[in-house]
């Protein structure tokens, strides 16, 4: 009885069925009868079987084992082969990792490890595949899980006094915890980069010292305002990196160096390596960390008052992030650039992305403090005072609670927020809540509560104190070749200057004011500066020129009211116009 005749018997019963496909032949009918079929086999039988289709398919599509990987992988580990499962199930996480098959990765490294544990020669190969799964866990945003991954990681290496291992899974470790996300964490992270860069020495391995320099790079990028300190460890780590030619770690360098010389000043060079930085991350196709790059070019286009560059960097960060699937790279596109949005006089497309970055809050935590902040103050100016109070005191309350360099952030909008409603008790509780040094304030988050004192020194009619607290702001900016802040900090101490009767001065910086609003196209900044300068100008017996100045003013709120939501176009309107003088 020979094949052909048993498979007439199938196809008679009804059990399978001929098909055109030259690669299957036949099918079974029902997946029950299969199913049955396949586990009356004996082991040993299936065993020789899967094995025989394995050999088959090897042989006869040698030429697409990215497309056939996966199917192997199953065959051989189904045959107890577990040297071919190994081989085909990496083979198959790396085909699914590089579309961004996330889940798919993980659960083919998960069966490679799982093989490579049960062959005898497996350290490096089985710390390749830790390292590989852990990070597309972190791609897919559970920090957690890649916690674990390593964590299991390094048991299995101190159990095998693996010391090359346990250096690798140290090092994930503390990149996790170096990193903004719900498992930021700098006394851990300190720990583990020091235990890392004792091991590394011992070991003699500039791989990984280069790699745990760039992480207390991150670190105290991160800690505290000493950005210099953590520059000298970015530096380092690119020396390292550049000198044995490892080329994916002198793009993360180069990366994360960009925003720290962006606010340390020098500006022309963050562009430079920031760029230097993207096209490494183009020839690599690394897409993650080329969102990431873009990302960070809008936060530095940001702080230099470029505000197009910013929200089209922002746009691409957001693009790429949402085609790979990637949460935590799209937070990061969106977390800043609402501050631009806003300067543009597009309310509307501030609160769209600062809305969506905190609805990512959970897999980029900082937007909970600072996104936060930012949409708390849009909401005060916008009129919504009752909803601006509650997003400004949730986003202090968390950066007291987890992100300690955000304090002043979202201490700086509090104080607005409060201000905004009239409410100059509330705001001076809130200037007392934070011990604050204005000369000493983080160059990247602190200059939002600078402009803060500033306003509540307006508003409490300490002209004096207001005039000194811009001065320092204008001197900090300018230090440190930054723009963002330049023309509200101008504005407020022309009106400081106003306040004290210093006319004439105060019209010479407002007109400085409204140059570099211009030059920035920050229309948001500009009609409030149009406003403070017709005051000046009535003060100063100038009708005409007021009135002009008024009218501009009123032009830019009106093309603003037309970017606003409808349910708080009135509100703002009766906001901004009031401090517009009457038309004369």
């Amino acid at each position: 009885m020979n094949l052909t005749f048993r498979l007439d018997q199938l196809e008679s019963a009804h059990l399978v069925r001929r098909v055109a496909d030259p690669d299957l032949t036949y099918l079974f009918n029902h997946t029950l009868t299969q199913e049955r079929a396949y586990q009356s086999l004996l082991l040993r039988t299936r065993r020789e079987l899967h094995a025989h289709v394995a050999h088959a398919l090897e042989e006869s599509y040698a030429d697409r084992l990215d497309e056939y990987a996966a199917l192997l992988a199953h065959h051989y580990g189904e045959a107890g082969d577990e040297a071919k499962t190994l081989a085909y199930a990496t083979h198959a996480g790396d085909v699914a990792a590089r579309v961004y098959a996330n889940a798919e990765a993980i659960a083919f490294y998960t069966r490679a490890i799982q093989a490579a544990i049960a062959l005898p020669a497996r350290g490096p190969v089985l710390r390749d595949l830790y390292l590989k799964r852990g990070r597309v866990f972190e791609l897919n945003s559970q920090q957690q899980q890649a916690l674990a991954n390593y964590a299991e990681m390094e048991t299995l290496a101190c159990e095998w006094n693996d010391r090359a291992m346990e250096l690798a899974a140290l090092m994930a470790r503390a990149t996790i915890h170096s990193i903004p996300s719900a498992f930021f964490d700098i006394p851990q992270a300190q720990q583990l980069s020091d235990a890392g860069l004792v091991i590394a020495r011992e070991l003699g391995d500039e791989r990984a010292e280069a790699k745990i320099l760039w992480n207390l790079m991150l670190l105290r990028s991160r800690a505290d305002v000493r950005y210099r300190q953590a520059i000298e460890y970015g530096e380092r780590s690119l020396e390292i990196a550049r000198r044995l030619g490892l080329t994916e770690q002198i793009a993360y360098a180069l990366n994360d160096l960009s925003p720290l010389y962006a606010f340390a000043s020098e500006p022309d060079r963050a562009i430079q390596v920031g760029l230097e930085a993207r096209a490494l991350w183009r020839e690599m196709n690394n897409l993650p960390m080329l969102a990431d790059n873009f990302g960070y070019a809008a936060m530095n286009h940001l702080a230099r008052g470029e505000l197009e560059p910013a929200v089209n960097a922002s746009e691409e960060a957001s693009r790429i992030s949402r085609m790979i699937g990637n949460q935590w790279g799209e937070a990061f596109s969106l977390a800043w650039v609402g501050a631009g949005y806003v300067a543009l006089g597009r309310p509307d497309q501030a609160l769209a992305a600062m809305e969506s970055a905190l609805q990512l809050g959970a897999v980029f935590p900082p937007t909970l403090a600072v996104t936060r902040a930012n949409l708390a103050e849009l909401y005060a100016d916008l009129g919504a005072r009752e909803h601006a109070q509650d997003l400004a005191r949730q986003a202090l309350a968390y950066a007291e609670e987890k992100f300690q360099v955000f304090r002043p952030w979202a201490c700086g909008a509090l104080i607005h927020v409060y201000l905004t409603a009239g409410d100059i008790a509330q705001a001076e509780h809130a200037r007392r809540r934070i011990a604050f040094e204005l000369a000493e304030a983080n160059p990247r988050f602190g200059a939002g509560m600078q402009l803060a004192v500033a306003e509540l020194a307006l508003a409490k009619q300490e002209y004096a104190d207001a005039a000194s607290v811009c001065d320092l702001i204008l001197a900090n900016q300018r230090a440190l070749r930054l723009r963002q802040h330049l023309a509200t900090a101008l504005r407020f101490k022309g009106e400081a200057l106003s306040g004290l009767g210093q006319l004439d001065q105060a019209f010479a910086i407002l007109c400085e004011a409204r140059v570099e609003a211009e030059q920035t196209h920050a229309i948001w900044t500009l009609w409030q500066i149009l406003a403070a300068l017709s005051h000046v100008e009535l003060a100063r017996g100038n009708a005409a020129q007021a009135q002009e100045h008024s009218a501009a003013a009123r032009e830019m709120i009106a093309a603003i009211a037309a970017h606003t939501p409808p349910e708080l176009r009135d509100s703002f309107l009766a906001l901004a116009l009031a401090k517009v003088p009457a038309t004369i």
